[in-house]
């Protein structure tokens, strides 16, 4: 055999042992497959199902409020429920003053006299004359009544109207010398009183002011969208201090009908009765505002609603499993929510803790009911 022979053959020895190793290989890959699947355990049909383990979960029992007072809180300015500035009627010399600032007076007591001196001499002469033209015209009249010839009908006539003219001037001058003792025209404290002993009073010359704070009134602006709620002859309830350590009750007695243009804010009074003292006029004090009372209301932990995209969920606990219900929230009172509607009935059994775990139908075991 020559050489040219022997490398013409090499190749075909080659591919001949090479196609024997693949089909060795694929022998024993598919032996090794057997082998596995002969020691992988077949499925048993008679094997009992996994069971789930209940959750533990603490619930509240639905028991609806018969009656909940849905309120707002403000706060609010004390103002008084009257300032009066008290002025002079008539000019004179202030003679004698019988009060001083800061004491309560009441209506009518006796403030500030001046001197009367001629005031009193006026109202005499106007007493007297008064009393002459009276006399006069009597003798007048009784005169044409008699006879008809003592005297005319002009002049019965003319003395009456001098009488009466008289009898005018007479009251007059007795009005302004009563006026020349000035008085309290209300109830209050005499808060300011600028004039002094010898001082020559004008007309219309302040000389006291009195504050009427027996009656306190409580300034409250109320939101655009509370005012609504507000009515006239409404009780709300007004805290003293910051600590509520005083409570005191009010009644609205005054509705702005134009709101504030800054702040969209609506006046509002409430009249407080303050014979105790307790308010003063600057005060700053907090005033609770009744919107509406609901009946029959459902409240929850807020914690309890599953907040989710476009709606909320709570979960109940039903024939021990949990029970998935969508709800609508109303109200909302510190901690606790109102659930509108049907979304819970009372005495369900509302899933308030461990209900993040839970998913619907799945067995729960209730471990504490917290409001038993």
């Amino acid at each position: 055999m020559t050489a040219q022979k022997r490398n013409e053959r090499a190749p075909a020895c080659r591919g001949a042992v090479s196609g024997k190793l693949v089909a060795m290989l694929v022998v024993l890959v598919a032996a090794l497959v057997v082998g596995v699947m002969a020691v992988i355990p077949g499925k048993d049909p008679a094997l009992p199902p996994v069971e789930i383990s209940p959750v533990n979960v603490e619930v509240e029992i639905i028991d609806p409020l018969p009656e909940l007072i849905d309120a707002f809180d403000l706060p609010g300015v004390v103002e008084a429920n009257r300032v009066v500035k008290v002025s002079a009627e008539v000019a004179g010399r202030v003679e004698r003053i019988d009060c001083r600032e800061g004491q309560p007076c009441r209506r009518g007591d006796k403030l500030i006299y001046l001197n009367t001196d001629l005031l009193q001499a006026e109202y005499d002469r106007a007493e007297a004359q008064a009393e002459y033209d009276q006399r006069d015209y009597q003798r007048i009249a009784d005169a044409y009544k008699g006879s008809g010839l003592g005297a005319t009908a002009n002049e019965v006539d003319l003395a009456r109207t001098k009488a009466q003219t008289s009898r005018a001037a007479y009251q007059a001058a007795k009005a302004t010398l009563q006026r020349a003792t000035i008085v309290a025209p209300v109830d209050g404290i005499l808060n300011r009183l600028p004039v002094e002993v010898g001082e020559y009073l004008q007309p219309g010359q302040q000389v006291a002011e009195i504050v009427d704070i027996e009656t306190a009134k409580v300034v409250v602006r109320v939101p655009e969208r509370d005012v609504f709620y507000v009515k006239l002859g409404q009780t709300q309830t007004i805290f003293v201090s910051s600590l509520d350590s005083k409570e005191l009750t009010g009644t609205v007695s005054y509705v702005s009908e134009l709101a504030d243009d800054q702040t969209r804010t609506t006046r509002v009074e409430v009249e407080v009765d303050n014979r105790s003292r307790w308010l003063r006029s600057g005060q700053i004090v907090r005033a609770r505002m009744t919107r509406q009372v609901l009946k029959a209301v459902v409240m929850v932990p807020l914690d309890a609603v599953i907040p989710q995209e476009e709606k909320k969920a709570v979960y109940v606990v039903e024939d021990g499993v949990a029970k998935y219900r969508e709800v609508k929230i109303g109200l909302i009172q510190g901690s606790r929510v109102q659930i509108l509607g049907d979304g819970l009935r009372p005495k369900d059994k509302l899933i308030v803790a461990g209900h993040r775990f839970v998913s619907p139908e799945q067995p729960v075991k209730i471990v504490k009911v917290v409001n038993e």
